[in-house]
């Protein structure tokens, strides 16, 4: 599928005027088979500086960097936002969550822009695609040039699992938040997907976060007695 959108105003008075800020960007979306699992992509803008776009829990291209594909991509970047396995249109196979699903994602990633034959790239990811955009930029640290992460997370605590647990039920959710994920999944891929995620991100918990309100960059020269003992206490599980 091809697409083109033309940014001219197409009257010719203002022509002359505005012929230097017309620009044609080309979008398309397509499959690549990346380790017998056909991902869907969708590209955008003809710069020569190339992003490619991650997107967050059960996301996809459309849903997760629609404004950045119509907007961000054009005569200095090339957006590439993909559905990673078992999301959007990269279907089958359903989705699964296990230990290393982020890593997974990572590397599916890593293989999609080999496929795609780029070589240098930078990454922006969002929420879980900002997690694995970590993973894949130290993977990858010859093909990953720049990073831009927001929303993710280097741990899951406690209280990290509660806020999960409270939006288990998609019928709690907003109209307006859900909309866009029943038209893509259907409500039975939908909730038994989003149950599976909210069972996958919770099992990554037992992560402690203990504050040195006094710690520098040695802390655990300044401090060695507490900090001897809480990593003690951790490892062996106490």
């Amino acid at each position: 599928m091809l697409w083109k959108f033309s940014s001219c105003l197409h009257n010719p008075r203002l022509a002359k005027l505005l012929l230097h800020q017309c620009t044609v960007q080309t979008r398309q979306m397509a499959k690549v088979s990346v380790n017998g699992v056909g991902i869907n992509y969708e590209q955008a803008g003809t710069g020569p500086h190339t992003v490619l776009c991650m997107p967050g829990a059960l996301g996809s291209a459309l849903t997760d960097f629609g404004p950045q594909l119509k907007s961000l991509a054009g005569a200095e970047l090339t957006l590439v936002a993909w559905d990673p396995p078992g999301y959007g249109l990269s279907r089958p196979p359903d989705r699964s969550f296990g230990p290393l699903f982020f890593r997974e994602d990572a590397e599916a990633a890593a293989g999609l822009m080999q496929a795609l034959g780029y070589d240098k790239y930078s990454v922006m990811g969002w929420s879980d695609g900002g997690n694995s955009a970590v993973i894949l930029a130290a993977m990858r640290p010859e093909n990953v040039t720049k990073l831009v992460i927001w929303g993710a997370n280097a741990y899951v605590t406690d209280k990290d699992s509660e806020l999960y647990e409270a939006v288990r039920d998609i019928d709690k959710w907003s109209e307006r938040m859900k909309a866009p994920m029943l038209e893509l999944y259907g409500e039975g891929y939908f909730r038994s997907t989003w149950n599976a995620w909210v069972d996958g991100i919770s099992a990554l918990k037992n992560t402690e976060l203990h504050m040195f309100p006094e710690g520098k960059h040695n802390l655990h020269m300044r401090f060695a007695d507490e900090f001897n003992t809480l990593v003690t206490d951790f490892l062996m599980g106490r």
